[in-house]
């Protein structure tokens, strides 16, 4: 789990900085592609920024030795944050290769 948390967080810092100096690109797909293509997007957007504080309350648990408390939010937070590496990858491909 330290390296799942350590490689998120390099992607997250490394994606952040990607973006701030790049900026947006423009999906170029038409039709059902560019409906389905917005709806994964937005849906990855939100959980993503949802998932941060929750990783990190999860993580802390882990670390304090809290597993009962560690497990509730854990339950939340592993299917989420799945979720989000996996909608993550989709964007990238829908928008590199459509």
């Amino acid at each position: 789990m330290l390296s799942a948390f350590t490689a998120s967080a390099l992607f997250l810092i490394s994606y952040l900085t990607y973006h701030f100096q790049v900026g947006s690109v423009p999906f170029k797909g038409e039709g059902w592609m560019r409906t389905l293509y917005f709806t994964v997007l937005i849906s990855h957007t939100i959980l993503a920024v949802v998932i941060v504080p929750l990783v990190l309350v999860t993580f802390y648990r882990a670390l304090k030795g809290s597993f009962d408390r560690h497990k509730r939010i854990a339950r939340w937070t592993l299917p989420l944050w799945l979720y989000v590496s996996v909608t993550g990858v989709i964007v990238y491909w829908m928008l590199c290769r459509l």
